[in-house]
């Protein structure tokens, strides 16, 4: 099996540098509430899988104070071995290191192989279980308290059954035989819905080579119609042309007579365009210059405000030394936080060691610990303790000797109690005489016995007759008959007559010899409850004799040991008086007394050099705070000191930056002065340069003559248009066009275009209509996307149907799966559960087994079955427990794992205890137990070897922290 022979622990929850050695079979972890019993079961679990995550909700049980995380498990596999499993805080759940007695190392992956694959759920759910996990099946229903019972008897069957209820669901979501909501369903009916809406959709393909026949003769009458509108437009647009030609040769005439008006008239390209963009550009150029000018001044005005570049440079030295600040005052705080923790410390320690006084504390801190000191003071703490141990022995031993006296005693009360009774006395008196007379008596009937023997011819007779009686019924000679008759009854009548003629005188005898032989045996009895008195009341004797002797000598021992104690205590105290330490060192603080001393002194050298390191750091922060209040002019606070620097360093970095812009302002301004007034120059010469091109003085007058030369254009151009419309008409005759004549002609032509045009239209919506039904039959596309849709379907319902068969498949699997774990792992669990159950319940229940609609039954002894919540709360646990027991015994050889139980039994009454702990030292034969409890009812079945006080354990550990 695999055992846990050591445990420790580096830093675990309230625990610190304990180690804990455990045995084989049972293990008994005491203690009082809070004293960290879930503590040091959380460490084992957590030691072989892990820390927590953070998704996990277990508690990490971080130590508080220490900084140490984790520990040891050493081992002892029976595999591998001795090994060593060491978990320390790491990544997610610690890292962790395996050591093989060969030497071999590993991590996660060699410590899977040493837990033969088991996950912490695995393990928890066969051999480790708690009160709480109990506490809950009072409330449990008859469903939930069986999923309960067959997963503590078979692993995994819970999730099995969870996922074949989940799959059932999600197959029976996909479909049912009789349903419309599931999805294959659905699709189904959808199906059958496409199909139908296709066979409408074939019927109208049908119609198609109809239509196209009638377009075929509406496309002919068609041709011949435009045929026909094609030459009415070439008489309509001659018409027209001609139309249009008149009122444009008027217009010629007139525009030819106006231009002989305008010919002196002269005036720039694009003159008012180019004035007025000059114009514009002089006063846009005019208004810069003034802005620009009142710019120049403004700026002028800023630069008279200097900056000290002195101070701003002091600012930016001091700001690089912020970093340097801020860290000393934390070094501050954190030097004064030390020093104020040592100095507790130290006051700590001198409280502990009882020395109060300054002057002593200071003696003590110069005085020599060294190594030939320590070394005489556990010399002397040795003797003494060798003397009390000693002193202990003797006055338990005289304490025992006191107690078997005193059983000696009422065994002597109780002896002279048994001794004979006057009745028993008189008995043995009387015997003698009565033991002769039994024995004539006996001596009697034995001689009577040889006389009543018959002959053995009286026998061979009686056997005659009895032949020949038979002889003569075989022949039927009923004379043999008669003689074998007469000679029967005759030897039969004589054996009754001496059996008589002694009856009287036996009866007699007989009577009073069975009363002599009942006496006999009674007087047999008194005679051995004498013999036995005497023989106790000798033994008793002598052992009281030499109890005696015992509790004498054993006074004398207690009195050397007492002084040698005395002598020994004197001697450890005169050496203490050296150190000046007051009042009474407590025994269990002696061996540590010179390790405490050491500490005192070592922290009193780290306060002296904290002290030191702190005034350096003081001086230097109080150079810097000087040189930052000489550059701020002020006093200001350490904390925001800085703040009020940073501020005044930007404000004067802010003012340097203005002075700099401005300054650079001023000379951008200054070149836009004299770009502006050199074009403003250049812009006056051009607006003179088109008065002379104009031939005029002023702005007015140029205006007037740019007006003449626009009339002159426009005549000019009206005249081009009119003339290049003549030439585009394309006229023969232009001298004899009549406006009568072409009028009459106009309307005759629109009358015959108004009826042609009639009946094309209507020809046209005849076609426009059949071509409209063969788009829609031609580019209908909705036939071949329900043939789509369809197909589509068709593929959606193959997919549903391929997971519906998926999930009933995998349900199906897990059924099979449960009933073959049920009928086959579960009743050689069940046989082992059945023989636990009977005991733990004293026979008052016989046996468990599942019902065949999958519940547990219990059967008390008269055969009568019952639910299992119809039993009460600790028959719930006993059958919890017994199927838990009987699982391990079954994976005794595949899982050999310790078991782990956190005090379960506290609604067992005192029989049903005592059967438990029976299982349990049967069960710790096959593997090892750790039994954790705060009832201190339980150690009185246990060996003090098998008990782990952790009370004591905590105090130990607080000793050897403090």
């Amino acid at each position: 099996m695999l055992t846990i022979q050591k445990i420790q622990i580096y830093g675990f929850g309230k625990h610190e540098n304990i180690s804990i050695s455990l045995n084989d079979g049972v293990t008994i972890f005491y203690g009082l509430n809070e004293a960290g019993k879930t503590t040091i079961q959380q460490f084992i679990l957590q030691m072989l899988f892990g820390f927590p995550t953070r998704q996990q909700t277990q508690r990490k049980y971080e130590p508080k104070i220490s900084t140490k995380y984790g520990g040891q498990l050493t081992l002892l596999h029976p595999i591998y071995g001795q090994c060593t499993i060491e978990r320390v805080k790491g990544k997610a759940v610690g890292d962790v290191t395996v050591y093989l007695e060969d030497g071999t190392t590993g991590h996660e992956e060699l410590l899977g192989k040493l837990l033969y694959g088991y996950s912490r759920a695995s393990f928890e759910a066969i051999f480790s279980f708690s009160l709480h996990e109990l506490q809950g099946i009072e409330k449990m229903s008859e469903e939930e308290l069986t999923h309960l019972l067959l997963a503590s008897g078979t692993t995994g069957i819970q999730h099995l059954s969870t996922l074949e209820k989940k799959m059932d669901k999600e197959a029976s979501e996909l479909f049912k035989k009789t349903g419309k909501v599931p999805l294959i369903n659905q699709k189904i009916e959808q199906l059958k819905q496409l199909e139908r809406t296709i066979k409408q959709e074939q019927g109208k393909i049908q119609t198609f080579e109809d239509k196209l026949q009638q377009l075929q003769l509406l496309e002919q009458k068609l041709e011949q119609l435009y045929g026909t509108q094609k030459q009415q437009q070439q008489q309509w647009q001659q018409l027209t042309i001609q139309k249009q030609a008149l009122p444009l040769l008027k217009q010629q005439q007139t525009l030819q007579q106006t231009m002989t008006n305008y010919q002196h008239v002269q005036f720039p390209s694009e003159g008012i365009r180019r004035y007025e963009q000059i114009k514009d550009r002089l006063l846009h150029e005019s208004q810069q210059l003034m802005q620009l000018k009142e710019q120049h001044q403004t700026l002028q005005e800023k630069l008279i405000a200097a900056v000290d570049e002195q101070k701003v440079n002091e600012m930016a030295y001091l700001m690089q030394k912020e970093a340097t600040w801020h860290q000393l005052m934390v070094k501050e705080q954190n030097l004064q936080d030390d020093l104020f923790l040592l100095e507790q410390e130290i006051e700590a320690q001198f409280r502990l060691l009882g020395v109060t006084d300054k002057e002593a504390q200071e003696n003590l801190l110069n005085e020599t610990v060294s190594l030939q000191q320590e070394q005489q003071f556990q010399l002397q703490i040795s003797k003494l303790e060798e003397a009390e141990e000693e002193l202990k022995f003797y006055l338990r031993s005289l304490d025992q000797v006191h107690q078997e006296l005193d059983t000696i005693a009422k065994q002597k009360q109780q002896l002279m109690l048994e001794s004979l009774t006057s009745e028993e006395e008189h008995i043995l008196a009387q015997w003698p005489q009565q033991k002769r007379r039994l024995e004539q008596l006996r001596a009697a009937k034995s001689q009577r016995s040889k006389q009543k023997q018959p002959h053995y011819f009286i026998w061979l007779v009686l056997l005659i007759g009895f032949m020949s009686f038979a002889y003569g019924v075989f022949e039927k000679n009923i004379v043999v008959i008669l003689i074998g008759a007469v000679l029967s009854l005759l030897t039969f009548l004589f054996i009754r007559y001496v059996k008589q003629a002694d009856e009287p005188t036996n009866k007699e005898q007989n009577f009073l010899l069975r009363e002599l032989e009942q006496e006999e045996l009674t007087v047999q009895a008194v005679l051995l409850k004498k013999q036995r008195y005497e023989d106790r009341w000798l033994h008793i004797n002598e052992q009281q004799k030499e109890k005696e002797q015992q509790y004498t000598s054993l006074e004398y021992k207690i009195q050397q040991a007492e002084v040698e104690s005395e002598e020994a205590t004197q001697t450890l105290q005169h050496f203490l008086k050296r150190y000046r330490l007051q009042g009474t060192i407590a025994r269990t603080l002696m061996p540590e007394l010179f390790m405490r001393i050491r500490g005192v002194q070592e922290l009193a050298a780290k306060r002296n050099s904290t002290s030191s390191l702190l005034q350096e750091t003081q001086v230097e922060k109080s150079n810097i705070y000087e040189q930052l209040q000489r550059v701020l002019d002020g006093a200001y606070d350490e904390q925001e000191i800085y703040m009020h620097l940073r501020t005044a360093y930007l404000e004067a970095q802010q003012h340097q930056q203005q002075a700099q812009h401005a300054k650079d302002q001023l000379a951008n301004i200054q070149i836009k002065i004299e770009g502006g007034q050199s074009r403003m120059d250049r812009y006056i010469a051009e607006m003179y340069e088109l008065f002379s091109e104009a031939k005029i003085q002023n702005e007015q007058a140029y205006y007037e003559m740019h007006e003449q030369f626009e009339q002159r254009r426009k005549i000019e151009t009206e005249l081009q248009t009119v003339q290049a419309q003549l030439s585009s008409l394309d006229l023969q005759q232009k001298e004899n066009l009549m406006e009568d004549t072409v009028n009459e002609g106009i309307f005759a032509l629109q009358q015959e275009q108004q009826s042609l045009q009639l009946e094309i239209d209507q020809c046209l919506e005849q076609r426009a209509a059949l071509l409209m039904e063969k788009e829609q039959l031609l580019n209908d596309e909705k036939y071949g996307q329900l043939l789509q849709q369809f197909e589509q379907e068709k593929t959606e319902l193959q997919q549903l149907i391929e997971q519906w068969a998926t999930k009933k498949a995998v349900a199906t699997a897990i059924h099979e799966t449960l009933f073959r774990l049920r009928e086959e792992k579960l009743p050689h669990v069940l046989a082992e559960v059945n023989a636990i159950f009977r005991l733990l319940t004293e026979g008052n229940y016989d046996k468990l087994s599942i019902h065949e609609e999958g519940y547990f039954v219990a059967q008390d002894a008269a055969g009568i079955r019952y639910q299992m919540v119809e039993l009460s709360q600790a028959t719930k646990e006993q059958a919890y427990i017994a199927l838990r027991m009987a699982l391990a015994k079954t994976l005794v050889s595949a899982a050999p794992f310790p078991m782990i139980m956190d005090d379960p039994f506290v609604h067992f009454d005192r029989n049903r205890t005592d059967k438990m702990v029976q299982l349990m030292k049967e069960v710790g034969y096959e593997r090892q137990i750790l039994y954790f409890t705060c009832h201190d009812t339980m150690l009185k079945y246990w060996q003090r070897d098998q008990i782990v006080d952790i009370g004591a354990l905590a105090n130990e550990r607080g000793v050897a922290s403090t």
